[in-house]
């Protein structure tokens, strides 16, 4: 990331906002009962609520490495601030109603 963006990558936080993918590819970590259709009728969360969360949770994830041998302290430090977001982690849809 940092390469080609120029992105601090411990500052970048990946998240997908839809688990109703009907790509179905080989290596993806989403079970493949995924819900299909032509219009939306799915129940929505606030994309407020989405976005508060999921940095919420990236954050408590950083925490858990403190003390792991050669975390560079400032970085753990900076990483509690997200400043990235990759939403689509392979390709998959990041459609939101």
């Amino acid at each position: 990331k940092h390469t080609h963006y120029g992105i601090t990558s411990y500052q970048c936080m990946e998240a997908t906002p839809s688990l109703a993918c009907a790509n179905k590819c080989v290596f993806c970590w989403r079970h493949h009962k995924n819900p299909v259709g032509r219009e939306w009728r799915w129940k929505t969360d606030d994309p407020k609520m989405i976005v508060e969360e999921a940095v919420n949770m990236h954050v408590d994830m950083i925490k858990e490495t403190r003390g792991i041998p050669g975390i560079q302290m400032d970085r753990w430090a900076e990483a509690h601030k997200v400043r990235h977001c990759a939403l689509s982690l392979v390709g998959e849809p990041i459609m939101y109603p």
